[in-house]
């Protein structure tokens, strides 16, 4: 993902890098896990402090995170596999050590046990193995955990590891919907829009990616953008779905990128000789990132685009 502001969702606390090669810094643990329906058991200041620690660079961090962790203390064993996980810092991660941290602490925490549920799902360990998959996420759904409960509900839509059913699939992401899981909110969202396991309704669709979205969930966010430049649904407002590919590509959306420096090329075209030319290196900026992020199939047509716009900010702080 990009690192403009990168945030690691750990089991109670948010881990955040305002640029990439920052040193990360811990938020106060009560500021979070409090009123998230999707966290679990709380991490411990002592976890937090040493989590802070090896993310700034000091081995001694780790070492006292393994300590605890051996002791049993599975806040330990979760934060060991967050920040060696997939979305962790990247000179951190260790994926196949993760998901054995992950392993230690299932039996206490439905977090732990859904990311154990991803390890098999991913076949981290080798070969996915998604009925095991499905089984871990069964669990961690019947212990209240929403964000399995649609984990689980995309097998069933999808057919993998369990049955193909989904209306029953769709059913589930809505209870994790409806108990304000984002992701589970944007799951559902796309099932509305194709009408998988529930009716076509690109209402009940914005209405989930709104929710979404009002989270700060990219995907989300994305989608509902693409809604307002379509209008599909609701007046269109090209404004506002720039507005949204902005909060997109912030969350890591880079494919926002491309869509960002059109409108905004074209809106300083429709305004030029007298187009605020901070608008035009907006456009570029975007583009650049295009140029680099784009399959190799479009690559020419995106540096093409790009010459394009280099060429009229040139004319432009010619004319000035």
């Amino acid at each position: 993902m990009m690192y403009r502001v990168a945030c690691l969702l750990t089991a109670a606390t948010v881990i955040c890098a305002s640029a990439p090669g920052n040193a990360m810094g811990l938020a106060d643990p009560a500021s979070s896990a409090s009123e998230d329906p999707n966290k679990s058991a709380p991490v411990g200041n002592d976890v937090i402090a040493s989590a802070r620690r090896w993310i700034k660079g000091d081995l001694g961090g780790r070492s006292e995170l393994e300590a605890l962790a051996a002791k049993g203390r599975s806040d330990a064993q979760e934060m060991l596999g967050e920040l060696m996980g997939p979305n962790g810092p990247p000179a951190l991660r260790d994926e196949l050590a993760a998901c054995g941290w992950f392993a230690k602490a299932a039996a206490s925490r439905p977090d732990s046990l859904h990311n154990s549920a991803l390890c098999a799902e991913k076949g981290v360990n080798g070969t996915p193995d998604l009925a095991r998959a499905a089984a871990l996420y069964g669990q961690a759904a019947d212990r209240g955990y929403p964000k399995s409960m649609c984990a689980l509900g995309n097998l069933y839509v999808a057919g993998r590891g369990v049955p193909k059913d989904e209306a029953k699939g769709a059913a589930l992401c809505r209870q994790a919907a409806e108990r304000g899981e984002p992701d589970a909110q944007t799951d559902l969202g796309n099932l509305y829009l194709q009408g998988i396991g529930v009716p076509h309704d690109v209402a009940q669709a914005r209405h989930w990616y709104e929710l979404a979205a009002a989270q700060g969930q990219p995907n989300a966010t994305f989608v509902l953008g693409q809604i307002y430049w379509n209008g599909d649904g609701v007046a269109r407002d090209q404004s506002k779905a720039a507005e949204l590919w902005k909060a997109a590509y912030r969350g890591g959306r880079v494919d926002a990128a491309p869509l960002l420096a059109t409108w905004l090329f074209t809106s300083w075209m429709s305004a030029h000789p007298r187009g605020d030319v901070t608008v035009l290196n907006e456009a570029i900026q975007y583009q650049e990132v295009a140029v680099r992020s784009v399959p190799e199939a479009k690559r020419a047509e995106a540096q093409t685009l790009l010459a394009v716009m280099q060429a009229a900010r040139t004319t432009a702080e010619k004319e000035k």
